[in-house]
Formats: structure tokens, C-alpha cells, sequence
């Protein structure tokens, strides 16, 4: 908890003794009196000089280097947080003196016609609206903000956030979540966990540390998300308070309850980095004493009233994260399991405030940027049936067309009041591919560019498994795959069982060799495992673009 990254990215024998330090500490978490460090009360001094001498060991399975953003910056540098199966490295040699896939002037609609009709579709103009809003400091929450104002002056902004690219962070989102929720304005700037990058000179000059999150507010530099959160609470006081600080039994509660928390979080740990599932006795006996306290209060949050506070927010960035590892690696089902049934419902009043459901991640996105930063989760039989659901290994039905239709009772629950229907979430993957085009289209050519899993091995093995810094784009490839891209986004816009699709596709493809066709394979594949949700698009969007680039690919293939 305390070193936000540090904790974050401590392997399996680091989070070991990390439990039992934190199991033994008994301090509060908040007090109305005085805003505490996290460091100074969570550890007592013994286990503190214990913690400092684990960092250095920590600091070897640090995992560096991530992209940031597929669709935003192609051409920085930078990689994918996602983990995934399309880190083969191939000799493009043969493949690239070989006869193209698609045929010289294919008769799909070029970049441009593609960009015009999903921009005029009626997702398309409304993500065009609120992307205007966005530049102007308002509108709704969303990953690409860079100013927050909130009704405000752009001179009367005080704080600036420093989180992580990729969203991947949980004490960023946090932090990030209370942010939107009091409407505080604030700036945001975006620098890289050490789990996927090397962080600017600048921002090390400002936080020697490196830890995110952290805010500077008058010009003063803090980290430690639960000081930073208490302290903008305090500093900009709302009408929705995130701690009771004028109530002693409210703060007691809360007290417990963020105790609980970090029991719940070390029970986490034991069972899901560790072989087997000796630990899971523990962890559903806690997760039954979370649902009972949210159970004692009248609605959905832990300390009543309206809307989440604090304690909700600590609990929900890592209990999101909670659901798709323990499916993934364990076989437990959390949500909808029907055995925390109050947990079901504060899950649900969280996807109900458009605030929450802008900052949270999907499965897939979890279960390849937990690694990273916790260590390796520890498969057993159990959870082989939710593999390929989850990752899209083999032919996943939720990963291949037709789509099953996303509801409150799919695996990955979807409400109605975000769910924008086949259609919108088809249109809004067409926007951003569209947009990016030639970028992206160079981006999966990586693959042949020749460092590819190169960083990774000069890392020892520790780093992520696809995070390549120095890849180059081979431009052999790239006008076949910019074209089946053109495709892919054609699909997305007209639906891929439309006859203009279907036709425009067949006519299109040549009679290629194989090799050339395995090598855009190998492009599109590279660049499907790295969409990442909500860096780049949402859920229902990212799901669609993931689908269609394999229908396109099976058209190739076949």
C-alpha cells in the first residue's frame, strides 16, 4: 500500500512478507485530527527497515517499458502493456519478397471514407462532441483528459495529478476516481510505471522517488494515495465529503473497514500468486466479511449515504482487479456467484456513475498488466475453462463473430446504462482505428522489425513479454496490412455479415503464398493482444475491434 509502485510491483516473495507485515499492523488509516502517511502508520518502525531492505530485491523484477497508447501516439516510443501470444520472431525475408495478400488497388473505402463515415455515424458525431468539450478543460471523465475544469478557470487550477499511461495503476485510479467525483479541477500529466517504462528526468526532479500517484497542489509535490486523497478532501471541501471527519463513529467505521481492506488484499495475494488453492478458504471467508459490511448499512456503499467515499474507492481499485484474476488463474467467480450478493450490488452502483466506469480496465487488460506488477498468477484446473473467454486463445465465443450480446449476466457483466449496443461499440473501435490508420497499420509491423523479445531477454526473462522499445516497422508488410486494417474498419462500420463487406473482402485478396499471409497474420495478431481498455477504447468497443480483427484474419487464413 504504501510505496504505491513499490508495492505494486513486488513479485510473489516479496508480497509474502509484505502480508504478514501488513497483517500485523493494527493502525488506523484516517483520523480526524490530522492527515497521516501510510508509510508511518500502516508498518511499524521494525517492519519499515525490513520493507527498505526487500526494495533493492524488488527492484530486479521490475517489468519496464510500456507503450503509451496504440492509437494516440503511434509513433512514439513506447510498448504494450499486453501480454499475449504473437511474440514470435520470424524471418520476414521470404515473406516479404513474396506476392501481396490483397490485390494493388484494393476496392476497400481508403483511410479517409473510413474515418468520414464513422465520424458521421451517430456514435461517431457524439464522441466528436465530447472530445471537443474535452479540449476545453469539461465534458465526461475519460482516459485522454489532460485538463479537468469542472465549470472553473483554467487560472484558478491548483492541482496537477502524475498518473500512470496505460491506467493501469490501482492507486492512480483511485486517486484519479476522487478527482472526477468532487469535481476538483486539475490538471493531468502522464508518466510511466516503472513496471513498463523509464519516467522523464523532469518528473524524477520533482518525485526522486518516482512513486505514482502523485499531485502537486500549489505548487507542493505529494504522493501516498491515501494522503493525497485525504488531503484533497480536506483542502477542497464539496458537498460529498470523502471521509466523515465530524463523525467519531463514522470514522471508526471507516477505520475498520480499510483495515479490512488490506486484509482482504493480502488474502488476494496468498492465493492467487501462489500454487494451488491452499489459500482459497481464506480469501472467500474475507470476501464474506467484506459482503457482511456492506450489508450492515442502508444502500449500496460502505458508510451509507448517497455516493462512495473514500473507503469505496480503496476497496474497488483493487477488487476490480480481484474478479478477472481470480476467474482467470483460480476458476472462483466473484461477481454474480450469488454468494456476495451486496458486493454484486456495490459493483453495480459503481457502473452506474459514468465517473467509475471511465477509469476501470477489463479482464483481458487485467490479466496481462497484473503480472507485470505483482508477479505471475498461479494457474490451477479450475480456471482452464475461463482461459480462452478471458485471453482469446483458441476460438473464444467471446472473441470470435458473431459476439454473444453483453448483458448485467454475461461473464464480464455489462449494464444497460453504458452498454451502447453492437452497433455503438462497433463505431466507436471504427473511429479510433480509423483516426490512427497508417499509424496503427505501422505499429503491427513491428513485428517484423527485428527486436522484437530482444528487451525483454536483456532484461533476464523479467520484463514484459512484449514490451519491445526499440522494435522498428518493417515496411514490406505494411500496405498489406494497412489494407486488411481498412477492412477490419469497414467491418466495424457496416457489420461484418453485410454483403458490401463480404463482397469488398473476397474481391480483394489475391492468391498469396503462405508465408506472406502468415506474416500478416503475425501483424494483425501483434496489434489485436494490445488493445487496452480504457487507454484506448471501452470495453464493448475493444471486444468488437478484438473480434473483427479476427474475423478479417480468418478471411486470410482461410
Amino acid at each position: 500500500q504504501n510505496g504505491e509502485e513499490e508495492s505494486a510491483s513486488m513479485r510473489p516473495l516479496c508480497i509474502l512478507l509484505l502480508i504478514a507485515i501488513l497483517s500485523s499492523s493494527a493502525s488506523a488509516f484516517l483520523t480526524p485530527s490530522r492527515l497521516l502517511t501510510t508509510r508511518s502508520t500502516l508498518l511499524p518502525r521494525s517492519s519499515r527497515s525490513v520493507l527498505r531492505q526487500t526494495n533493492t530485491r524488488a527492484q530486479l523484477w521490475r517489468v519496464p517499458v510500456y507503450w503509451a497508447g496504440v492509437f494516440r501516439d503511434m509513433a512514439a516510443a513506447g510498448n504494450s502493456a499486453m501480454g499475449g501470444r504473437s511474440s514470435t520472431m520470424m524471418s520476414a525475408g521470404a515473406a516479404a519478397a513474396a506476392p501481396p495478400v490483397f490485390k494493388p488497388t484494393p476496392s476497400v473505402p481508403a483511410w479517409d471514407a473510413l474515418r468520414g463515415a464513422a465520424a458521421g455515424s451517430a456514435t461517431g458525431a457524439k464522441l466528436l462532441a465530447e472530445r471537443a468539450e474535452r479540449e476545453k478543460g469539461e465534458g465526461p471523465t475519460h482516459n485522454d483528459n489532460t485538463l479537468r475544469l469542472f465549470g472553473a478557470k483554467e487560472s484558478d487550477v491548483r492541482v496537477i495529478l502524475y498518473r500512470d499511461h496505460a491506467a493501469w495503476c490501482p492507486y492512480c485510479q483511485k486517486t484519479w476516481l476522487l478527482l472526477e467525483e468532487k469535481r476538483i479541477p486539475y490538471k493531468i500529466e502522464k508518466i510511466n510505471m516503472r513496471s513498463y517504462g523509464e519516467k522523464p528526468d523532469w518528473f524524477l526532479a520533482k518525485v526522486p522517488r518516482g512513486l505514482l500517484p502523485a499531485v502537486e497542489i500549489d505548487g507542493k509535490v505529494m504522493t501516498e494515495s491515501i494522503q493525497i486523497m485525504q488531503t484533497l478532501d480536506q483542502m477542497f471541501p464539496t458537498d460529498n465529503p470523502m471521509v466523515p471527519y465530524g463523525d467519531k463513529a463514522l470514522i471508526g467505521m471507516a477505520n475498520e473497514l480499510m483495515g479490512l481492506e488490506r486484509e482482504l488484499f493480502g488474502a488476494w495475494c496468498s492465493y492467487v500468486f501462489q500454487p494451488g488453492d491452499r489459500a482459497k478458504r481464506s480469501f472467500e471467508s474475507t470476501m464474506d466479511r467484506v459482503d457482511k459490511a456492506l450489508g450492515a448499512t442502508p444502500g449500496p456503499w460502505f458508510l451509507g449515504g448517497g455516493y462512495p467515499t473514500l473507503v469505496d474507492m480503496q476497496y474497488v481499485s483493487h477488487v476490480e482487479r480481484m474478479l478477472p484474476s481470480c476467474l482467470y488463474w483460480k476458476g472462483l467467480r466473484i461477481r454474480g456467484s450469488g454468494r456476495w450478493p451486496n458486493v454484486d450490488k456495490w459493483f453495480e452502483a459503481f457502473e452506474q456513475r459514468p465517473t467509475y466506469v471511465a477509469t476501470k480496465g477489463d479482464f483481458y487488460t487485467h490479466v496481462t498488466d497484473i503480472p507485470p506488477q505483482y508477479g505471475p498468477g498461479q494457474q490451477v484446473p479450475e480456471g482452464v475453462p475461463f482461459t480462452a473467454a478471458i485471453d482469446g486463445s483458441g476460438r473464444a465465443a467471446e472473441w470470435t463473430l458473431p459476439l454473444p450480446p453483453l448483458s448485467e449476466d454475461s461473464l464480464e457483466p455489462v449494464l444497460p446504462s453504458w452498454n451502447p449496443g453492437d452497433e455503438g461499440a462497433r463505431h466507436e473501435a471504427a473511429l479510433k482505428i480509423s483516426e490512427g490508420g497508417e499509424k496503427v497499420s505501422r505499429f503491427a509491423c513491428r513485428v517484423f522489425g527485428g527486436e522484437v523479445g530482444k528487451w525483454r531477454v536483456q532484461g533476464g526473462g523479467s520484463r514484459s513479454a512484449l514490451a519491445d522499445p526499440n522494435a522498428k516497422s518493417e515496411p514490406a508488410f505494411l500496405e498489406d496490412v494497412s489494407t486488411a486494417l481498412r477492412h477490419v474498419c469497414n467491418s466495424l462500420i457496416h457489420g461484418h455479415d453485410s454483403k458490401e463487406v463480404a463482397s469488398a473482402l473476397s474481391s480483394d485478396l489475391a492468391d498469396a503464398p503462405q508465408a506472406r499471409k502468415d506474416a500478416v497474420l503475425e501483424c494483425l495478431d501483434y496489434l489485436r493482444l494490445r488493445v487496452s481498455v480504457p487507454r484506448d477504447m471501452s470495453y464493448p468497443a475493444a471486444r468488437q475491434f478484438r473480434a473483427h480483427i479476427q474475423f478479417v484474419m480468418d478471411k486470410i487464413r482461410a
